[in-house]
């Protein structure tokens, strides 16, 4: 019995002790972003190259936004925490562009070092139809060149958040899709640049957005999903 007796006694000294020694750690959660290197070039069109650091304990989409004499954005990116994305957007700058990240609720905001830039516009691209999907719009845009091009917004509703375009136009018809979020309710108005990387094809287009509903919209869509893969 004291045998027993003692041996409780033993174990529940241990256990105190042991307990007394018990660190208790609190691990927060924590989301927050970093710029590892950004490089605003005015050269050709222009264009920021940055990269984005997840410098947190979180994951989390993000979207950077650049703010000069149009509003780009990019496009939705996913990072996790340790990742390290590149972003690149080209812009029309201002004497006052600012660059911003939208990501876990917050704005992480910077001012670049631009100045107005003024382009020689010709009729180099025009956009002739653009019809609008529930999130896209499809573009048939007329070239006079085969070159690498950027299509991107100049003037559209506060409540849209559009991509922009980059890639290959050939000479003749080409159907472009261009992503965008928000809610475009009636046909209106929208205006877009169309010029080369190089910046010395340059033109503006402004366009009606065609909305389809019923059986028209969906024969569209499919008919204009298939023409961006032929074309």
């Amino acid at each position: 019995m004291k045998k027993l007796l003692l041996l409780f006694l033993v174990i529940l000294f241990v256990f105190t002790v042991g307990k007394s020694l018990m660190v208790n750690v609190d691990v927060r959660d924590v989301c927050s972003i970093e710029i590892k290197s950004l490089n605003a070039s005015l050269e050709g069109l222009p264009k920021i190259d940055a990269e984005i650091y997840n410098s947190g304990s979180l994951p989390y989409t993000f979207r950077v936004l650049i703010e000069g004499k149009n509003i780009v954005w990019s496009s939705k990116i996913f990072e996790a925490p340790g990742d390290l994305k590149r972003v690149i957007l080209y812009f029309l700058p201002s004497n006052g562009t600012k660059m911003k990240i939208y990501f876990c609720n917050k704005i992480f905001e910077r001012d670049l070092e631009t100045k107005e830039k003024v382009f020689q516009e010709g009729n180099w691209f025009s956009i002739n139809k653009a019809r609008v999907y529930s999130n896209f719009i499809v573009l048939e845009v007329f070239s006079n060149v085969s070159s690498e091009v950027v299509i991107m917004p100049l003037q559209y509703p506060e409540n849209l958040i559009v991509e922009s375009y980059v890639g290959r136009l050939k000479t003749g018809k080409n159907f472009v899709k261009i992503n965008f979020e928000g809610e475009i309710t009636s046909e209106r108005k929208m205006s877009f640049v169309v010029a080369t990387i190089d910046g010395k094809c340059f033109s503006i287009n402004e366009v009606k957005l065609e909305k389809k509903v019923g059986l028209e919209y969906w024969f569209f869509c499919i008919l204009d999903i298939f023409r961006i893969w032929l074309y």
